[in-house]
């Protein structure tokens, strides 16, 4: 079978998610593409859209959540009212169709909204008989859905299903997946083992900072206050990413000390989380169910108000989390965690009951079973 992921660079979640997907559709033998919505427009589209959304994020984080809960508050039951977000990806749904229809793929899942919108467009004006479907990247219902026409959503949990149906999604349509994450995550190397590759020490507690859009001052404010509690025996390894200037910031402000360090750009992440004794991270879907899958403690911080905001709230909820949305709060975590080994084993009992390891499986073997029937 031939298979389109319709993805967006509107966060890095989305295009994750993607990737696994993929991955696990070419591995079981068939074809598979993962495309940038946008791109269809154009290339400077795609990377304007993608730089405004980084930077309202990061600099006007309040203004987001504002505008987040407000689309979410708007009912679109019975696709007779549409947004105008849904009437920005009509305009170049034409160019969607075409390529669906030249390559005949045998079924077009997406992983944002935007190309939901657009594939809804394209089935009602051209009846476009190919199945759709919609994958979740977060732990909610995001705006926007109850005006999509697709044929199924994969959704992370059954706790968030009432959402969908109480914006009037019937209740056939949504399945319970978890969010699909790279086979990386869900391999069965140790801790040990894990961090041997990586030539960490065996002996010490490992904190592991994932930075993602943390701002400077929060960072190094949480490693201070982290410093000076006299706990035993641990380290800090922060992940900066491409953020080249945070991460020599962050070696040449600690040189000092033998516990902390910061890395740049890895292909390793899996392989960090499984060597982690604790994460502590913002509550992006895809960071957050990387980290679970792999069954370490997480502790969630600075979540953007609108999406992280609920998944922060729902994971923390179900104790597959810590609560870090204050200084206090995730200082409190860490010392815990590092003297605690209950909390941190009933952490990760919680996240084996909740969070799915073969989310990706299980996704793509049902669409492949719903497009043979």
């Amino acid at each position: 079978m031939k298979f389109l992921i319709l993805s967006c660079n509107t966060g890095q979640g989305h295009n994750s998610a993607a990737n696994a997907l993929c991955e696990k559709f070419i591995s079981m033998g068939h074809e598979c593409v993962v495309k940038d919505t946008l791109r269809y427009c154009s290339k400077v589209v795609s990377k304007s859209i993608s730089k405004s959304y980084d930077k309202i994020v990061l600099h006007t984080p309040k203004a987001f959540g504002v505008g987040y809960r407000f689309s979410k508050s708007i009912v679109y039951k019975g696709g007779k009212r549409k947004s105008a977000v849904y009437a920005v990806n009509m305009t170049y749904s034409k160019r969607i169709y075409r390529d669906v229809v030249q390559n005949n793929y045998d079924a077009i899942i997406c992983c944002h909204v935007f190309p939901a919108q657009a594939m809804t467009h394209i089935r009602h004006k051209y009846n476009l008989q190919k199945p759709v479907f919609v994958v979740a990247t977060d732990y909610s219902f995001s705006p926007f859905y109850d005006e999509l026409d697709v044929d199924r959503f994969f959704v992370s949990l059954p706790e968030v299903k009432h959402e969908y149906t109480e914006r009037g999604i019937p209740e056939e349509k949504i399945i319970t997946s978890g969010i699909p994450i790279s086979e990386r995550f869900v391999s069965d190397i140790t801790k040990s083992q894990a961090r041997t590759k990586l030539a960490l020490s065996q002996n010490k507690f490992l904190c592991l900072i994932m930075s993602g859009s943390m701002g400077f001052g929060n960072i190094f404010t949480l490693i201070d206050e982290m410093l000076k509690k006299p706990l035993p025996n641990y380290e800090i390894l922060v992940i900066a990413g491409n953020n080249n200037k945070l991460r020599r910031s962050i070696n040449e402000t600690y040189s000092k000390y033998d516990n902390v360090a910061a890395i740049g750009f890895t292909d390793k992440v899996h392989l960090y989380m499984r060597a982690s004794d604790m994460v502590i991270t913002k509550p992006g879907g895809l960071s957050t169910t990387e980290a679970m899958v792999s069954n370490v403690p997480l502790v969630l911080v600075n979540p953007i108000p609108g999406c992280e905001t609920e998944n922060y709230n729902c994971l923390t909820g179900l104790g597959v989390a810590l609560e870090g949305n204050s200084i206090d709060d995730a200082i409190l975590a860490f010392e815990s965690l590092v003297i605690d080994n209950v909390i941190s084993e009933q952490t990760i009992r919680n996240q084996k009951k909740y969070i799915n390891r073969n989310s990706s499986g299980d996704i793509c073997n049902y669409i492949i079973n719903y497009v043979k029937k």
